[in-house]
């Protein structure tokens, strides 16, 4: 799924679960199918002209100001619930990913990162570009944990190389993402307990 915004949206997601088992494989289950959710609070657009394709929608509040949306506008019924209750599931598997990889919390600068469970473990920023290398594997799996809020400045770059797609590709944040004018994100982002913020002229290639 890719979204381009010409206008800024903010959502946020509330997950917020107990520890359970991490399995090797990290599963989306129904939210797979959406390109924006929040467990709790409202899914916001500032203008009508934002491209989506995926459904949309909230279990805590409610789905306005999106016009050309690909998809299914889902707020607090069924399928929302059933959502929400994915997206706890693949949090808490995230959560319980064990790290390998330490990087510094300044992302980017042209660094490439390898498959693996990466961890800051504080507040981080992405500037410049950052790579990502499934070294030819397209299944290779991606989890960058964020120990607080994510900031992706002006221009920032993630770019998939070496056969890496999207849909392997998690990033888990304790705290609020901005991103900032220009941004081409990759990947699922989940926050927890806080909102996600793009601005115009960014691109979400994932969830």
């Amino acid at each position: 799924m890719k979204t381009k915004l010409l206008h800024a949206f903010t959502a946020a997601l509330l997950l917020g679960m107990p520890v359970a088992n991490y399995g090797q494989s990290i599963t989306l289950g129904t939210a797979a199918n959406f390109v924006l959710f929040s467990s709790s609070g409202a899914v916001t657009s500032s203008g009508a002209m934002s491209q989506l394709t995926g459904n949309v929608g909230s279990d805590g509040g409610s789905s306005t100001g999106f016009g050309n949306v690909n998809g299914q506008m889902h707020d607090q019924d069924g399928v929302s619930g059933q959502c929400m209750t994915d997206l706890h599931t693949a949090y808490l598997q995230l959560n319980n990913a064990t790290a390998t990889m330490f990087p510094a919390t300044a992302l980017g600068g042209g660094d490439t990162l390898i498959p693996a469970v990466y961890s800051t473990g504080a507040a981080s920023t992405l500037g410049g570009t950052l790579y990502l290398d499934a070294k030819g594997n397209p299944s290779a799996q991606f989890v960058i944990k964020i120990g607080g809020s994510f900031t992706a400045q002006t221009s920032a770059k993630v770019r998939l190389i070496g056969g890496a797609l999207a849909c392997n590709v998690f990033w888990k944040v304790e705290g609020m993402v901005n991103m900032f004018a220009g941004v081409y994100m990759a990947g699922t982002v989940v926050a927890n307990n806080a909102a996600i913020q793009m601005a115009i002229g960014d691109t979400l290639e994932g969830r």
